[in-house]
């Protein structure tokens, strides 16, 4: 997945050399697979770039990164795909799948054809990036949601919050912060963080697993009171549509002591929080633990014009010495199990290979659909006005569902 930390997502001078200089599809030199990734930063675009290196390798062909900050990826792919200037190689979220599957080459075959193993891969990583039974892309990173946490803050309040604790745990949490003059939690619009923190809370889901989306429905509607229970009375801070980075900053700053976030986010936020940083599991509704779990990786596009190298490509940028090296540079949770052990050793982090064991019992890969980015927008959009309670939130929640058409 990505990162979406403020460093992360800006926009650097090294991403926009990429994104000039390399547009266009590797058609016209077959030696030449385009992949388009999301870069946010210089340190993102020579990570990245090894990681093409191999694959150019082992497909006897160069591996051309097109850099884009996230933000603008998903727009200036949607406008590619399906046109001579589409990547060859083109990085994918599980939850966006199904949206741009008519755009990507089918793997079902080429992984057949070549005996392609990939019972290394985490099947659930595997499954989140099929659509029925067609893969669609091989995944590099995987992972379970979980709470980050600013450890000095909650030792200060008196608060050491356990692996698999619950709702009523964490709200007595959130007002021993708020006498301790912190407000607990950064609330976010985001789809996969905010149907993550309500998913934990009552088992609410946005998304059905055949992809239609209806955020008007009863639990996902208590869910976001719920939160816009705690904005109110001050133990959470308020959503900001416009800006996804606005809880990042606001916990790396100290202003809010947790969030939710992804694997990901691990060693960008311990690197920039001036703070112990803390991980545990999403609170949950007594006995009833619950997370999604979200990934990224790799397809082909069906303009590539040299689809056999391609696919050699991805299988190497995919392979365990590839996401080894990833994990130890702390990028990505690893797809292929037997990486994992590197990421977790790597993040020295306190406890996390006991959070993420708790948390993956119970993850469920968050589920995609046609429509994502258009919901993520319309998230951004009126989200706010519901998640802060500024409107009623069944008001504002049927109007996103309504606009998505159902």
């Amino acid at each position: 997945m990505r990162a979406r930390t403020a460093s992360a997502i800006a926009v650097t001078t090294v991403g926009l050399l990429a994104l000039s200089g390399c547009s266009g599809q590797s058609g016209s030199d077959s030696k030449d697979l385009v992949w388009s990734m999301w870069v946010g930063s210089s340190a993102d675009q020579e990570a990245w770039q090894a990681v093409g290196n191999a694959g150019g390798e082992a497909a006897g062909a160069t591996v051309t990164l097109q850099g884009a900050p996230f933000a603008d990826y998903w727009t200036r792919l949607s406008t590619q795909l399906g046109t001579s200037s589409a990547p060859c190689i083109v990085s994918m979220q599980s939850l966006r799948v199904s949206q741009y599957a008519d755009s990507l080459l089918p793997l079902n075959d080429l992984i057949s054809s070549t005996d392609t193993d990939v019972s290394g891969f985490d099947a659930g990583a595997l499954k989140a990036l099929a659509v029925g039974d067609q893969q669609y892309a091989l995944p590099y990173d995987t992972g379970p949601m979980v709470l980050f946490y600013n450890r000095d803050l909650f030792d200060k309040a008196g608060v050491k919050p356990e692996a698999g604790w619950t709702v009523d745990d964490f709200e007595a949490a959130a007002a021993k912060l708020k006498s301790a003059g912190t407000v607990a939690f950064g609330t976010t619009v985001e789809d996969l963080y905010l149907e993550s923190s309500i998913l934990a809370y009552n088992g609410g889901e946005a998304v059905s697993t055949d992809g239609t989306i209806d955020v008007s429905n009863p639990s996902f509607v208590k869910g976001v009171e719920w939160l816009a229970g705690m904005v109110e009375d001050g133990t959470a801070a308020p959503a900001n549509g416009p800006d996804p980075t606005a809880e990042d900053n606001a916990f790396l700053g100290g202003t809010v002591a947790s969030m939710v976030g992804g694997p990901w986010l691990v060693l960008d936020l311990k690197s920039r929080a001036p703070f112990t940083l803390g991980v545990t599991t999403v609170p949950s509704a007594a006995g009833e633990q619950k997370t999604y779990s979200a990934g990224s990786g790799f397809g082909i596009s069906k303009n590539c014009n040299n689809p056999d190298a391609a696919f050699k490509a991805i299988t190497a940028m995919t392979s365990e010495e590839t996401l080894s090296t990833l994990a130890a540079d702390g990028r990505a949770f690893p797809a292929r199990t037997a990486a994992q052990k590197v990421w977790f050793d790597n993040t020295g982090v306190e406890g996390i290979e006991d959070t993420f064991a708790s948390a993956l019992k119970s993850a469920v890969a968050l589920p995609g659909s046609t429509k994502s980015d258009q919901f993520n927008q319309l998230l951004a959009q009126y989200g706010p006005q519901a998640v802060n309670g500024t409107e009623p939130a069944q008001d504002v929640l049927d109007e996103i569902t309504s606009q998505l058409g159902n």
